[in-house]
């Protein structure tokens, strides 16, 4: 079950990349500097702008917006799962 989980956390840790990659090419397809240490760790800081860019682009949210966020909240929990699962 351990190794299933872990399986599950570096599936969704590699889909929260490629959403956080997608975000701030969106940014710099707007115009925004966004620079490569960004990539991890400054993401957050930049999603309430690729909110606004997309919203008045589309009208609406593209997904990359609700897949990093998803996938964080996925990441966290098999995460703290996986590590629980550990102690069995």
């Amino acid at each position: 079950m351990t190794l299933y989980l872990f399986c599950a956390f570096l599936a969704t840790g590699s889909l929260n990349f490629i959403c956080s990659i997608l975000v701030l090419r969106g940014l710099a397809e707007a115009g925004i500097k966004v620079g490569f240490f960004e990539i991890r760790w400054h993401v957050h800081k930049h999603l309430k702008t690729y909110r606004q860019i997309c919203r008045q682009r589309a009208g609406r949210l593209a997904w990359p917006y609700y897949g990093y966020q998803v996938s964080l909240a996925a990441m966290i929990g098999f995460g703290l799962l996986t590590l629980l699962s550990l102690d069995r």
